[in-house]
């Protein structure tokens, strides 16, 4: 997974990688390569790209995910550019999913 063009982490023959202080990412990673943000802030906007690879090396699938991070008190507003209006999210945690070439993106809210 990378954030606007920088590495984040990764997952290879399920051992986890971290490029960036795994603290300050506030992220993890799940065998099947779902990406799991927790206590979303404003600077955790961005372009988010998944990159999977088969067995072999060979390029399987990349997508890039933009997550728009807005409001004050780590709430989370989806701009969608269907709707005319956005509501905010209290502690949200947005989690990504590529399986068969579909990226899936969750957002959950522990209250």
């Amino acid at each position: 997974w990378l954030r606007d063009r920088k590495r984040l982490l990764q997952i290879k023959d399920k051992t986890v990688k971290y490029y960036v202080n795994k603290d300050q990412c506030r992220c993890k990673i799940f065998l099947n390569g779902t990406l799991q943000i927790e206590r979303v802030v404003k600077e955790d906007s961005g372009k988010y790209t998944v990159t999977v690879y088969q067995e072999d090396g060979k390029l399987n699938a990349e997508e890039d995910i933009m997550f728009i991070i807005q409001g004050e008190r780590n709430h989370l507003r989806h701009a969608c550019p269907l709707s005319s209006f956005s509501e905010p999210v209290p502690q949200p945690i947005l989690s990504g999913e590529c399986m068969n070439k579909t990226v899936s993106v969750t957002c959950e809210v522990k209250q």
